[in-house]
């Protein structure tokens, strides 16, 4: 595929920065969206040669940052959802040109049908102003629209709706109507988190992945516009993979919404897995862990995660969903989870390839044959297989990969001797960990008017996180207090 070309005569932009909410509970403490915007608004206008008439700056400052807004010589609107319609709907949508820019610093969430939404200024707990930020592509990539191509620059948070507190039955928001997709029309998207994550903000008031894109955007060729977003993609990954922040961008081409994609760049929620839901609703005290364990699998093939109590509910199995969902982007073969308690562990494996690839078809052969199929036949890229609640080490023996393949186990045990592989010993939580966990089940507020018995209740259960669980749910009973 050609690289895309534009005139910056025949540029645009929709530039959204949003650091102060009417629900005021949301405003982002110290800013950050503001500098992130402008900053882009420069680049683009200063650097780029894009009109300023061609720019539509939609900003929320905080009061420290208003000043800011003011001397920046461009006009500037409120971000909330009727102003952002009505720029769409009303003026974007009658113009023609080579590339639209739309760039979104602020707050965002994800529906549980994984829908991407963005909150809008005048959102409130009572009514979530949002747009539907799937909707919005797709109107752009229609014959609706007559700005042909488009780069999204998504710098905003991807919480799950159903995680968050005081949230409406309903979310409602801006759904944006589409016609036939355009056979000429590209898009490039890159968005700052991935499903579930929140996009951070450093110290120097701007996004950590603001910044890298900004970065990358600076040093592309200044002859070439727009420049080449694959290779500005890559240098933000690389420029957030320095940062150790474990935040890494996702994004793709695609030509229209249809399905008929140009080319595709590896969303971690397109990658195969079955991870099962977690059982744990926070989970805290493990950080230290979870890069202990990074670094095992990559030094080893096969890694155990074992429980030095033996006694269970320390939170083995918690962990590695929790390595799994935040490192599926490292295994693009997939993550195949099995449950050694449950079917036959050759069916599951077998299963989960048929189930995921095409002409992965291993029936006729033996349970062996069956097994060798997979390692011969799974989807390229690095795989990693779990094991979970292994009681006997040489239950799992038969359905282990070659060695030094690309292909990495993960073992959850009880067994605290005896492992024949590279071991993470998991037991009980510290006790300010332990207190922490025990304040995000009940509330801080009610674990401080009542610290010292809070303290004991934690020594009481070894500081093992299922004894936390279940007093926490011993506590939120009516008449319950934690004593």
């Amino acid at each position: 595929m050609t690289e895309l070309t534009a005139e910056p005569k025949q540029t645009y932009g929709l530039i959204v920065g949003i650091e102060k909410y009417h629900e005021s509970t949301w405003n982002v403490k110290g800013g950050g969206p503001i500098n992130d915007a402008l900053k882009f608004a420069k680049w683009l206008c200063q650097k780029q040669g894009v009109p300023q008439g061609n720019i539509w700056l939609c900003l929320s400052p905080l009061e420290e940052n208003q000043e800011q807004v003011e001397q920046c010589g461009l006009p500037v609107a409120e971000p909330t959802l009727q102003t952002l319609d009505n720029i769409i709907n009303n003026f974007l949508l009658r113009k023609s040109g080579d590339l639209l820019y739309i760039f979104w610093a602020g707050h965002g969430l994800i529906t549980s049908e994984r829908e991407r939404r963005l909150l809008c200024a005048d959102a409130t707990y009572q009514n979530w102003q949002n747009l539907d930020l799937n909707s919005l592509l797709h109107l752009l990539s229609s014959d609706f629209f007559e700005i042909r191509n488009h780069i999204c620059i998504i710098d905003a948070c991807a919480n799950c709706y159903l995680d968050i507190p005081k949230r409406p039955t309903q979310l409602g928001g801006k759904t944006f109507n589409s016609g036939k997709p355009r056979e000429d029309s590209q898009q490039f998207v890159l968005l700052a988190a991935r499903d579930g994550e929140k996009a951070k903000v450093s110290s120097e008031k701007t996004g950590y992945f603001s910044q890298a894109v900004r970065e990358a955007l600076e040093q592309a060729p200044a002859e070439i516009f727009p420049p080449n977003m694959k290779i500005v993609a890559e240098q933000v990954k690389q420029r957030l993979a320095r940062l150790d922040k474990r935040q890494l961008p996702t994004y793709w081409y695609y030509r229209s919404w249809d399905g008929d994609k140009e080319e595709q760049h590896l969303n971690p929620f397109e990658i195969p897995h079955n991870i099962p839901q977690s059982n744990a609703s926070k989970f805290v005290g493990r950080e230290e862990q979870l890069e202990q364990l990074h670094q095992l699998l990559q030094d080893n093939d096969i890694v155990a995660i074992t429980d030095v109590t033996g006694e269970g509910g320390v939170g083995k199995t918690e962990l590695a969903i929790r390595y799994l969902w935040e490192n599926l982007e490292n295994y693009s073969g997939g993550c195949c989870w099995l449950n050694v308690k449950a079917a036959d562990i050759g069916t599951q494996l077998t299963e989960f390839g048929i189930v995921n690839f095409s002409n992965f078809n291993p029936s006729g052969l033996s349970l062996d044959g069956q097994i060798q199929y997979c390692w011969r036949n799974w989807q390229s890229g690095n795989v990693l297989l779990v094991f979970d609640n292994v009681t006997d080490w040489a239950e799992v023996k038969r359905y282990l990969p070659p060695k030094g393949s690309r292909f990495k186990v993960l073992i959850t045990t009880r067994q605290r001797v005896g492992s024949p592989y590279p071991v993470l010993p998991l037991g009980e939580l510290s006790p300010d960990a332990a207190l922490e966990l025990l304040a995000k089940l009940l509330g801080q507020e009610r674990v401080e008017w009542e610290l010292d018995k809070a303290k004991i209740l934690c020594e009481h259960v070894g500081y093992i996180p299922l004894g936390l669980y279940q007093i926490a749910a011993i506590c939120r009973k009516p008449g319950k207090v934690p004593c």
